[in-house]
């Protein structure tokens, strides 16, 4: 007797992204696999218990993987004031207002994606800027590319660094002719002096501190972190994605994610690396090993190294081969000793992780290309799919690099800025030509996958895919035109992104027999123009063959009573 679906959805425009494959009008799933694809009439495949779901012409897409963003940070972000598009004093007084009447009772407001002209167009915000919209609560504003905060006087004194406070190397506290803090936070280590005073973000704050330690909290403490994460995954599956690698590597995330795998399930697949930390030493790689064997499920995997090399290029952090154009003799700084950084590269590599290492500048990713190079020399040859993350400024003699040692550009789209005159200006006409060089790189044969980076940018795919297809030319000699097509941007969020995680002979496809990791979205793509992908949804997303979003009870489990 012929196997029955346990959920059947036809009348769809099927996208199976396999390399030749044809399209399908419908797709059945039976316990976490796929079981069939077809034209025409699927009645062979409903049973009595087949949920039969009706995708009235719109597309089914294999489910979308973000390579990159920050689960935690995104989850505290569906609650936290968003300032991007918001510019100038009476906007960001009316944003604010508006945020604070929805939520009476805050004892402390924190804002993100806010442009480094947030008050003004010729100067950065001060604590006089935000005392003067918010002078009774702590407010801590964040930029949009998250490596530089603005605070008012009472998020300084909460914190005791209104005289400043020793940050170590590679970030400050930025003060003013007479030792006062200006408010100006830059990097991490400064940020998180205020995000620790915040009851929000106060334990993942202590976490990124020290990323090896269990925390000592409270259950209930314990039980509202683990709620913002189920935000975040809830709000990822809500929108087709069935697979994330959350960028924050503490332990104490760890633990929450898999307690919550244990009891309840994830909504989606979720990847987490090692966060190596300036230092430490080839030695704190054992930790990985550990948390590699402790967290293997279907689910949730820690399976790989992440590491900075520099910071961003609007706060002049980022490491650049020349100077910056507008701050002559500053080229910013790398984070690691070319010996320290190939001695750990070196070492992960012989323990078999792949690396994934954040590079802005054309500097950073020069000294992260040479680490991996440095490997291959002392380990031998082997699939190690490498990671650099964000590249957003290359030299070109850098480009065919990426596909000489198998090198992954994993980029994101929706970074490039609102202004590109702004951001021109910092790296001069010349150097501009190889700003987020995404179709140099293809035309070397790089391997790139596209993410999102949330909440540095939205988390929506499609959002992140529009970006693509729509990305306008800069005024620069010699530039390439970087759109790519519909079809490519989705592979670079499925099967790409499948095979970065080294997962792609189970997902990235829907083919007979590959996990049932899929979406069916609000339409069909083939008819969505470029301008309206921003607003792509899913109307049912499944994980693992288990029904993760359906707002409309499209997939609802057929009662034993109603059983022919």
């Amino acid at each position: 007797m012929m196997a029955k679906a346990e959920i059947l959805i036809r009348n769809a425009r099927v996208r199976t992204g396999a390399p030749g494959a044809p399209m399908a009008d419908w797709v059945a799933v039976a316990g976490n696999r796929i079981m069939a694809l077809g034209h025409g009439d699927a009645a062979g495949w409903i049973g009595a218990r087949t949920r039969v779901v009706d995708a009235r012409g719109a597309t089914v897409i294999p489910g979308l993987n973000d390579a990159h963003l920050h689960l935690f940070h995104g989850g505290l972000a569906l609650a936290d004031l968003n300032l991007a598009g918001v510019r100038g004093v009476p906007d960001l007084r009316s944003a604010l207002d508006a945020y604070r009447a929805r939520r009476p009772g805050l004892t402390f407001i924190a804002a993100y994606g806010a442009p480094y002209d947030l008050v003004s167009s010729d100067r950065t915000p001060n604590r006089a800027d935000l005392d003067a919209l918010c002078p009774d609560l702590p407010f801590l504003v964040t930029a949009d590319d998250f490596h530089t905060a603005w605070a008012n006087s009472a998020a300084l004194r909460l914190a005791g660094i209104e005289r400043g406070a020793d940050v170590g190397e590679g970030s400050r506290i930025i003060l003013d002719a007479n030792g006062e803090a200006t408010g100006e936070l830059i990097e991490f280590a400064a940020m998180d002096l205020i995000r620790a005073r915040n009851p929000a973000t106060a334990r993942h704050s202590a976490a990124a501190r020290s990323p090896l330690e269990s925390l000592n909290v409270t259950a209930d403490e314990r039980a509202a972190d683990k709620a913002v994460l189920h935000a975040a995954m809830s709000h990822c599956a809500s929108l087709g994605l069935t697979a994330v690698h959350n960028m924050d590597g503490s332990l104490y995330q760890l633990e929450l994610l898999a307690e919550m795998d244990r009891d309840e399930g994830l909504p989606v697949r979720v990847r987490m690396p090692f966060h190596y930390q300036p230092g430490q030493g080839p030695r704190d790689l054992a930790h990985a090993v550990r948390w590699r064997e402790r967290f293997a499920t279907d689910r949730l995997t820690c399976d790989f190294v992440k590491i900075f090399a520099d910071g961003v290029i609007d706060s002049g952090t980022a490491h650049l081969l020349a100077d910056y154009s507008h701050m002559p003799g500053q080229r910013g700084a790398a984070l690691l000793t070319d010996d320290v950084l190939q001695s750990v590269v070196i070492e992960a590599d012989r323990l078999g992780f792949q690396i994934a290492v954040h590079c802005v500048g054309d500097a950073a990713v020069r000294q992260v290309l040479d680490a991996y190079a440095a490997a291959r020399a002392a380990n031998g040859w082997r699939d190690a799919r490498h990671r650099i993350e964000h590249i957003e400024l290359i030299d070109p003699a850098d480009i065919p690099r990426f596909a000489e040692l198998g090198v992954v550009a994993s980029m994101q789209p929706t970074h490039l800025p609102w202004t590109p005159e702004d951001f021109l200006r910092l790296l001069g006409p010349d150097r501009s030509r190889w700003a987020f060089a995404q179709a140099d790189l293809r035309a070397a044969g790089a391997a790139i996958v596209l993410s999102s980076d949330w909440p540095v940018a939205p988390v929506e795919p499609f959002i992140t895919i529009a970006a693509a297809l729509t990305r306008e030319p800069w005024a620069v000699a010699g530039g390439k035109d970087h759109r790519i097509g519909l079809a490519l941007a989705l592979d670079e969020m499925t099967r790409a992104a499948a095979w970065l995680s080294f997962d792609e002979a189970r997902r990235g496809t829907l083919v007979p027999g590959a996990l049932a990791d899929l979406a069916l979205l609000d339409r069909d793509l083939a008819e969505a123009a470029a301008e309206d992908l921003p607003a792509v949804g899913s109307r049912l997303t499944l994980c693992d063959g288990q029904v993760t979003h359906d707002p409309e009870g499209l997939a609802t489990p057929v009662p034993a009573h109603e059983e022919a």
